[in-house]
């Protein structure tokens, strides 16, 4: 049962279960995300929600690899360009977000931390560069190696190779029958936000959270490349295109429900093994 997002992280320690960790050196899990609207059917806190539980997992994963490791506290203050005009979306200037997340890789630095893995499932492209920015500039300017966790698939999205030394590429083995379930009307349109994945997630991870009768009311708002441009503009632009929020199809979730667990699973065990790999040198 999901409780809080809180819960098996540093915040529930005392400084000297900190300082003992951080003198083991062992590797630092640190959950981002943003409070953002998710539709009439989710919470604001779906984002920050998945980067937590995928922590644990992750965490669970490493521990039976005979590898200790700590969540951080979530980090949920962020970037929303896109979901900007909708209450409920907090959204922070990009130098702000970037300083804030410097100062808090120093603290860990100065506990005596030495690697940190950032996840974060907030796709806005503004909110991926003020991770990437205070990223580098931790790796440039202090004693500790922070890397971000990424999909392979998502590399291009935001312009990298995959051999920059402040990412964990994960590539997981998924059955590629997998994706060819799908529903056809759906076919050639984007679900991004609230839709049919991130609902399926969202009910696997923290069901207490979702609506999932709300969720089969809502018709399928999943954008055409038109509709992306839109979307990206934020503001008002993007409450035109999706005025109840989501983008994507909602309903859709059960189709997904099937793989969605074990989808998760290979997630975390091929970033669980990545993490090893790191710190085996």
């Amino acid at each position: 049962m999901f409780t809080s997002i809180f819960e098996d992280t540093m915040v529930t320690c005392n400084w000297l279960e900190i300082e003992n960790a951080a003198a083991d050196k062992i590797p630092v899990l640190f959950p981002l995300g943003v409070i953002e609207e998710h539709g009439p059917h989710l919470t604001l806190a779906s984002d920050i929600n998945w980067s937590y539980c995928m922590c644990k997992m992750v965490k669970d994963k490493l521990q039976q690899k005979g590898c200790e490791s700590i969540i951080a506290p979530p980090y949920y203050w962020g970037i929303n360009h896109c979901t900007g005009g909708f209450p409920g979306s907090f959204s922070l200037k990009m130098e702000t977000m970037q300083q804030v997340l410097f100062e808090l890789f120093e603290n860990l630095q100065n506990f005596g931390f030495a690697e940190v893995y950032c996840f974060s499932y907030h796709g806005d492209p503004a909110h991926v560069r003020a991770i990437e920015g205070a990223i580098r500039k931790a790796n440039d300017e202090l004693d500790i190696q922070v890397r971000l966790v990424v999909e392979a698939m998502d590399l291009r999205l935001y312009g990298w190779k995959g051999d920059e030394d402040f990412l964990l590429v994960s590539n997981p083995p998924y059955p590629m029958e997998w994706f060819e379930e799908q529903d056809p009307s759906e076919q050639e349109l984007y679900d991004i936000h609230a839709g049919a994945f991130e609902t399926a997630v969202m009910n696997c991870m923290c069901p207490e959270q979702v609506d999932l009768k709300k969720a089969c009311e809502l018709k399928s708002s999943s954008l055409t490349k038109e509709g992306m441009k839109k979307w990206r503009l934020g503001g008002e632009a993007t409450k035109e295109v999706v005025p109840l929020g989501y983008a994507g199809n909602p309903a859709g979730y059960e189709m997904v429900s099937k793989h969605v667990e074990e989808m998760l699973d290979l997630q975390a065990e091929d970033i669980a093994n990545g993490i090893v790999k790191f710190a085996e040198g």
